[in-house]
């Protein structure tokens, strides 16, 4: 079966080449994985080209799933299928949590897991091809931290922004916010202030994510704290990557939420002997999410992506 699904897909290739079919990506909630979960799970598929390969995109904090909605549908023109969660206390956690037997509470610790049950999922019904991660900021970290725990389920890993070093910018509000804090804990407080300045360097996109209601506005200090350890968990486990694992690191040269120049440090870490980092000039935080496909963006992910899809092949029959 196997293998006739091998032949099928070069086949398939081969009729790509000779008469190029034309591509019409969809994006999915209702799916076949969301189901059998039972988790809010977007999945984004063009039936028009051969497939390549699966990919598990993890949203940012204060973002949701249906953030990556353009990116994706690229990359479903490019052949893969695409796939990603709403992560605990976002997206469609916030009203349909009901529905997927939880709450609508931030959980970093249950998301994580969350993302595991996707990636076993994926991999018990593509016959052993693993799927290729990708994730950026927060999202960046935790798909780090799903690689050096879960390796055998990952086949490599794209990250954007990952978080290493913050970038500060004392403001005369903190101490208000900080006493605040302290009183009440667990009360959520606006997070406006701190994010419309620095979300990108780009205004539009800015703007259209501040007027995006289903994007995160608030968040106590605890759960600020909860991603703030969540983060370092991902940066102290790096090591654990595999040596084979194929790693490619992007980052916004302009980005005023964490600072690209931590990344070659993070770089070296890595003991994998596949890893890249492309730092992008005049590019903020956002690379991915919550815009249209960025052309510089998708050059270094679609060529980064190409270079490798022999050895992902190879990977793949290994387990004919």
């Amino acid at each position: 079966m196997r293998f006739r699904r091998k032949l099928g897909y070069l086949l398939a290739t081969l009729t790509a080449a000779v008469s190029p079919a034309l591509a019409n990506p969809t994006c999915n909630l209702d799916n076949e994985v969301a189901d059998k979960l039972n988790l809010p799970v977007y999945e984004w598929t063009d039936p028009s080209v051969p497939t390549k390969g699966t990919i598990v995109a993890i949203h940012g904090l204060t973002f949701y799933a249906a953030a990556y909605d353009d990116f994706a549908k690229h990359l479903a023109q490019k052949g893969y299928r695409v796939y990603a969660a709403d992560m605990r206390g976002f997206g469609r956690w916030k009203q349909e949590s009901k529905k997927f037997g939880g709450d609508d509470k931030i959980h970093f610790t249950q998301s994580t897991n969350d993302i595991v049950r996707l990636l076993t999922y994926l991999n018990s019904t593509s016959q052993g091809e693993k799927a290729i991660c990708l994730g950026e900021s927060l999202g960046a970290n935790l798909a780090l931290q799903v690689t050096a725990e879960h390796p055998e389920l990952v086949q490599a890993t794209i990250v954007s922004a990952p978080c290493v070093k913050t970038c500060v910018h004392p403001k005369a509000r903190w101490a208000v916010d900080f006493w605040k804090g302290l009183s009440h804990p667990n009360k959520p407080f606006n997070l406006e202030p701190y994010i419309e300045p620095y979300l990108s360097n780009d205004k539009a996109l800015t703007a259209s994510c501040m007027a995006d209601h289903n994007i995160c506005r608030s968040m106590s200090v605890v759960e600020l704290i909860k991603a703030t350890k969540t983060n370092k968990i991902a940066i102290d486990e790096i090591e654990a990557i595999p040596d084979t694992m194929p790693v490619l690191i992007m980052a916004g040269e302009k980005d005023r939420v964490v600072k690209a120049s931590a990344l070659p440090k993070l770089v070296a870490r890595l003991k994998t002997k596949d890893k890249s980092l492309n730092v992008l000039p005049n590019k903020g935080h956002l690379l991915i999410e919550h815009q249209k496909v960025d052309a510089n963006v998708s050059e270094v992910v679609d060529n980064w992506l190409d270079s490798r899809q022999s050895q992902f092949v190879v990977s793949s029959l290994s387990h004919l």
